[in-house]
């Protein structure tokens, strides 16, 4: 074969492929075929073009919103979050990105944050999801806890809580509990069984405000009344945090004293966590506290990883370790400062949200327990709670 005739079946074969690669870096390409992906529902195509085409510095408003809606429908909604922030650098007012990234913060559980966007949607959009600066009564929640203790000189301890949440602007929000805890401790007394009955009364109040669109700034205040035969004392936690979220990064600061029994014990401690990629929405996240009281320092860590099983329901597994007397988390709600320290738990827990308007969760732990009249001794406690919220 002649040197001619390889030349024309290199031409032949080749030119129409580099023809194909060159049209797919043109604009008018990349904007008619994700355009007809995205009428006609080939959501993998079109993210798989939408994202060569940014990789080519093709990148305007209407591309990331056909790319974010893709991301949203098969229900990955971090990188959803991803392309219409993007879209919304275009046009910081375009009400279809504003919608969509406002439904894929609340489909992540950012819920603290989509508050920002809400001032941004126009009236009608507004009115269509309820969406109002100021309500009393936001939503209304219920909370039981019921524990198995193995030892024969503990009853089983109960928890129960209620909670209401107050919407103090687009920014700004008021959550207040209200708590009680019981348990009877036996001890001998001059040959005999004698009941002393340990109960807490609490209340609890958070403040949340967004400064920034990532960065939400919290203070709380929580108040316990400790009841242990007829000795009553109580007890103040202030607390100050600051979280930041980056779509698949978080991470916190936080910050509290708590004055005990004419003892002010500090804590102080760091939050990570990361989302991976994906539609079933797996997270990773680890906490390191430290406590400091007099003539007794310790640190806490905690794991929890956490993914979406179904459609709605999502599982989070989570290990303790440390002591946690006097240790709290979530941003102060819990205080654990019963009569006999924990020293070590794992547990589960999962959430259902059933509607609109009304979420479910449960949890199940295992916890090892010190006796406080002996740290050498331990018993085993089981914990089953299950929770209620309804918005309203």
């Amino acid at each position: 074969m002649g040197s001619k005739n390889r030349y024309l079946i290199f031409v032949l074969f080749f030119f129409p492929t580099l023809l194909f690669a060159q049209e797919k870096l043109d604009y008018g390409y990349a904007d008619s075929l994700t355009y007809s992906y995205y009428i006609n529902g080939e959501w993998n195509k079109l993210i798989c073009l939408g994202q060569s085409a940014i990789d080519n510095k093709i990148d305007y408003k209407f591309l990331r919103q056909r790319i974010g809606y893709a991301f949203f429908v098969q229900g990955n909604y971090y990188d959803a979050i991803f392309q219409f922030e993007n879209a919304l650098t275009f046009d910081s007012y375009d009400q279809f990105s504003l919608e969509y990234l406002y439904y894929s913060y609340l489909n992540t559980g950012k819920k603290d944050y989509a508050g920002v966007l809400e001032k941004r949607l126009n009236p009608e959009l507004r009115n269509s999801l309820s969406v109002k600066t100021f309500k009393v009564l936001e939503s209304i929640e219920l909370e039981y806890n019921f524990k198995y203790a193995t030892a024969e000189t503990r009853s089983n301890p109960q928890y129960y809580r209620i909670g209401i949440k107050t919407k103090l602007g687009y920014r700004l929000s008021l959550s207040q509990s209200f708590s009680g805890f019981n348990q009877v401790i036996y001890f001998q007394r001059f040959g005999r069984n004698v009941e002393n009955p340990y109960k807490q009364s609490e209340y609890y109040a958070l403040l949340k405000y967004n400064v920034l669109n990532r960065l939400l700034v919290k203070t709380a205040y929580h108040y316990i009344q400790t009841t242990s035969g007829t000795s009553v004392t109580d007890g103040n936690l202030f607390l100050i945090a600051f979280t930041g979220d980056l779509n698949h990064f978080l991470f916190e600061l936080n910050g509290s004293a708590l004055n005990i029994e004419q003892e002010i014990e500090y804590q102080t401690g760091i939050q990570t966590g990361y989302t991976f990629p994906g539609r079933s929405g797996f997270y990773l996240k680890g906490a390191l506290s430290g406590i400091i009281q007099q003539n007794n320092n310790r640190l806490i860590y905690d794991q929890k990883a956490g993914l979406k099983v179904m459609k709605k329901l999502w599982l989070e597994g989570y290990v303790t370790f440390g002591r946690l007397t006097d240790y709290n988390d979530y941003s102060g709600l819990y205080i654990y400062n019963t009569y006999d320290p924990t020293i070590f738990r794992f547990g589960a827990s999962a959430y259902l949200p059933l509607n609109r308007n009304v979420s479910l969760w449960t949890n199940f732990s295992f916890e090892s327990k010190e006796y406080l009249e002996s740290s050498t001794n331990h018993y085993n406690q089981f914990s089953y709670l299950g929770g209620i919220k309804w918005k309203l």
